[in-house]
C-alpha cells in the first residue's frame, strides 16, 4: 500500500518555488565534494540528479558537459528546475517518485541524490530503486542525515513531532522569526570565550532545526526543511553501507570522511559513493 506523500509534495512545492536560492559557488563546492566526483568523470556521461528540487545541482553538473542530464522530483519543484535549467540543452526534468522511478533500469552512468531519501518514506526501498538504474560500472552516490546521540535525537523528535503538525504558511513564518537566531548561534558558537562558545552550544541543542548558515535568506529555506517534511530519517554509516552490499554494489566509500565544509555549520551526514560491477 502506497504511502501518503502529500505534506513532502506540499512542502517542496512551497519551498523550492518561493525560495529559489542560487549560491553558484557554494554550490559548486558542495557539490563536488558530496558527490566525490570530477568534472572529467561528468563529461559525456548520463546523469540523474534524484531529488533534483529547484535544480541548484543541476545547473552546476550541467557546466561540466553531461551527455544527458536528468533531474526528477516528487513535488511542483520540478517548476523551479525548469525555469532554472530552460537555456541548457542537455537538461531534462522529471516529475516522480524515487520509490517507483520511472526510468528503465541501467540506463544511468551517475546517480547523485543529496539530502533526499531521508524524507523519503522508506529511503532504503528509494535506494535500491535507485541503484537498479546504473549500468555496469556505473555509480551512486547519496548523503543523508547523520544518526546522533540519544539525547539529541529525542530533543530532534520532539520539536517534529509538534512542527510537522502545523500549517506550512505558520513555518514559513517561524523559519523567519527564528532567523535571526541562528545567526546568534553562529556568532556564539564561534567564540574564543569557553563561557560564550558553551552558551552557543546550549543554544543549539534547544533550537536543533534552526539553520546556521552565514546568509539569512538560505536559513530561513533550511530551517523550514528541517522543521516541514512529515519524513526526515537519520543514519549511520554502517546501515548506509549495508544497502550498498544488498544492492550489489562495491567499492563502497565514506565520501564524508576527507569532506571540508564550504562554510562552518553545515549539517553533518553520511555520504557514500558505490559502484555496480561490470
Amino acid at each position: 500500500m502506497s504511502v501518503n506523500q502529500s505534506r513532502t509534495k506540499s512542502t517542496y512545492d512551497l519551498q523550492w518555488n518561493r525560495f529559489r536560492i542560487v549560491r553558484p559557488e557554494e554550490d559548486r563546492a558542495t557539490f563536488l565534494a558530496r558527490t566525490g566526483v570530477t568534472p572529467q568523470e561528468i563529461a559525456g556521461r548520463v546523469v540523474l540528479d534524484a531529488g533534483c528540487g529547484m535544480g541548484r545541482y543541476l545547473k552546476v553538473a550541467s557546466g561540466f558537459g553531461p551527455g544527458l542530464l536528468v533531474g526528477i522530483d516528487l513535488s511542483g519543484a520540478v517548476r523551479a528546475a525548469q525555469d532554472a535549467t530552460q537555456s541548457l540543452g542537455q537538461v531534462q526534468i522529471v516529475q516522480g517518485d524515487l520509490l517507483r522511478p520511472p526510468f528503465p533500469e541501467q540506463k544511468f552512468d551517475l546517480i547523485y541524490s543529496l539530502g533526499v531519501l531521508d524524507h523519503t518514506p522508506d529511503p532504503k526501498a528509494a535506494f535500491l530503486a535507485l541503484a537498479r538504474l546504473l549500468v555496469p560500472g556505473g555509480r551512486i552516490v547519496i548523503w543523508v542525515y547523520e544518526q546522533e546521540r540519544g539525547i539529541l535525537e529525542w530533543v530532534k523528535d520532539v520539536q517534529r513531532a509538534v512542527s510537522t503538525r502545523l500549517p506550512l504558511p505558520v513555518l514559513v513564518g517561524f523559519s523567519r522569526l527564528m532567523a535571526p537566531v541562528g545567526g546568534l548561534k553562529r556568532r556564539l558558537m564561534a567564540s574564543r570565550f569557553r563561557p560564550i562558545e558553551r552558551a552557543g552550544v546550549a543554544l543549539h541543542v534547544l533550537t536543533l532545526g534552526v539553520s546556521m548558515h552565514p546568509d539569512p535568506e538560505v536559513r530561513v529555506c533550511d530551517t523550514l526543511d528541517w522543521y516541514a517534511p512529515k519524513f526526515m530519517s537519520r543514519h549511520n554509516w554502517a546501515e548506509v553501507r549495508g544497502w550498498f552490499e544488498q544492492a550489489g554494489l562495491v567499492d563502497i566509500t565514506n565520501v564524508g570522511l576527507a569532506q571540508d565544509f564550504f562554510h562552518e555549520g553545515q549539517g553533518n551526514g553520511v555520504n557514500v559513493i558505490g559502484r555496480r560491477p561490470e
